[in-house]
């Protein structure tokens, strides 16, 4: 039995928030700088919480988590602090763009131990009706941070904690960092909660975040700390309310975008920036496949994160050449000749170094306040989208036949501009220009074809999307090439790896 089964839960909605390029010594101090903060006396708590789960885990699979707490509250002029121990069950909700809804049993326990009793009113008992798995709970993982909480009034009459946590996540030998910002509900509507955030988003640069402790903690465990977030399948069916199914699409692909950022903060993996920049596509394609029912919902306006885009799409191109395109090539250029393997080795190095620049301003790109009130705006009008005022004819519509004309349009386009690339009389730019918009065609047929898959006909949605990612493959990989020489030449690189890299381009696209 899942625990999200059990008996109705005390929720508990909060908005977790990233903070790219703070520095986690002086963060407190500038936070209670801030108009919101400012005039509240903030408490300051260390916290160190142990995670539990049984050898198989349980808990996991439920998507639950069960955590120990010791909590000490340091007071001025106190040489002893008491420690107080806080036993707490967390079901798994709902969420999107930072913001989560989930089920919280809290209960104060003696001497920092499990106890089964404080367990009773909770989702335990459909996990372990018998009592035997009880037992078998040890610890998994846990958390170390200072914790600075301030607690405000917000917009409507909402109360609002705001917690600072600064420490570290430890999984046996392994530590990970530990610096977020938890804006939680205390009462009103959890829209106080993004118009909070967009005012500290005003003088920090914040971002969405997505991972829960125990998650993190899970994904330290296992090794996959810096793991990519690829799309997901979404439980969507034909009779799913198309508000719903719009708001489940895109936020799902907004999740993708901003989860890979903030792994992108930790790691420099390639994947990250690749899945980071699919998930905007994914996103920019499910405004397409919904703008009629968003005429009177418009999309927030996302320019301020055009330079942050820019540069992901720079990092891009720079980890294809140098992981997967150049590789390619190098045997077939060298020949056993040791002047061009120098040249190759020389040009290598300066891709290399180009990565690290290019990196570097990705970093600094996220660390604008601008790009965080850009994507606060999105996940609030993502978190409103199923309230708002639909077009008449809209009214009651569901997904099933809504998706399936709108893919039927996008497939029946992509077809046509196929058959025109194929029949028309073009040479030199104007065909690299067919090609590059055919091949955004073909990304975006497939990604709508994947968001809206489980309400579509399976035989034909699969013969289309194969379609689909055939054409993006092969004029991908001949604009690649094309596009690579062009990469190189600012870099300084040796004149005859870059005639032979725009021989073997011209070759591709000729076939092509």
């Amino acid at each position: 039995m899942k625990a999200s089964s059990a008996p109705p839960a005390p929720a508990e909605t909060e908005l977790k928030l990233a903070l790219p390029g703070a520095d986690p010594r002086d963060l407190a101090a500038r936070l209670a700088l801030l108009a919101p903060l400012a005039g509240v006396a903030p408490r300051v708590q260390v916290l160190r919480n142990l995670y539990f789960d049984t050898p198989d885990q349980l808990l996991r699979g439920a998507r639950a988590a069960l955590r120990l707490r010791s909590l000490r509250e340091p007071a001025p002029g106190q040489a002893r602090t008491r420690t107080q121990w806080l036993q707490t069950f967390k079901t798994a909700g709902s969420g999107q763009g930072g913001l989560s809804q989930r089920g919280e049993w809290e209960q104060p326990v003696r001497q920092g131990r499990l106890d089964l009793l404080a367990l009773q009113a909770t989702p335990w008992h459909g996990l372990d009706p018998e009592g035997r798995r009880f037992g078998e709970l040890a610890p998994v993982f846990e958390t170390h941070a200072t914790r600075t909480l301030w607690e405000v009034r917000g917009a409507r009459g909402s109360r609002i904690e705001v917690a600072l946590d600064v420490g570290e996540v430890r999984a046996g030998e392994r530590r990970q960092p530990l610096c977020e910002l938890e804006l939680e509900l205390l009462a009103g509507p959890a829209d106080a909660l993004f118009v909070l955030a967009r005012r500290i988003a005003r003088s920090l640069a914040v971002l969405p975040a997505h991972l829960s402790k125990a998650e993190r903690g899970w994904r330290l465990a296992d090794g996959t700390a810096h793991a990519p977030r690829r799309a997901q399948t979404l439980p969507l069916t034909r009779d799913t309310a198309l508000p719903l199914a719009a708001q489940q699409v895109l936020g799902e692909a907004l999740d993708q975008f901003t989860a890979n950022l903030e792994g992108v903060l930790g790691s420099d993996g390639p994947e990250l920036v690749h899945q980071a920049r699919v998930g905007w596509r994914r996103w920019r394609s499910a405004l397409w496949l919904f703008k009629p029912l968003l005429a009177e919902a418009a999309a927030p306006d996302t320019q301020a994160l055009r330079p942050l885009l820019k540069t992901l799409g720079a990092m891009r191109d720079l980890d294809v050449a140098a992981l997967e395109t150049l590789p390619l090539w190098a045997d077939t250029y060298i020949e056993g000749d040791p002047d061009r393997a120098a040249a190759w080795r020389t040009m290598e190095a300066a891709v290399q170094a180009a990565r690290q620049t290019r990196r570097a301003a990705l970093l600094i790109a996220m660390q604008q306040p601008a790009c965080g009130q850009a994507l606060l705006a999105a996940a609030r009008w993502l978190h409103a989208l199923p309230a708002a005022s639909l077009p008449g004819d809209l009214a009651g519509a569901r997904i099933g036949p809504w998706a399936a004309d709108r893919t039927k349009r996008l497939h029946t386009r992509l077809a046509r501009e196929a058959d025109a690339l194929d029949d028309a009389d073009l040479e030199g730019p104007e065909v690299h220009e067919h090609q590059h918009r055919l091949r955004l065609l073909a990304k975006r047929t497939r990604y709508c074809l994947d968001a809206v898959r489980p309400a579509l006909p399976k035989s034909r949605t699969k013969r289309w999307h194969d379609e689909a990612a055939d054409l993006q493959t092969s004029i991908g990989a001949a604009r690649d090439l094309m596009l690579l020489a062009d990469l190189l030449q600012p870099l300084g690189v040796d004149r005859g790896i870059l005639g032979f890299l725009r021989g073997v381009a011209a070759g591709r696209a000729a076939a092509l």
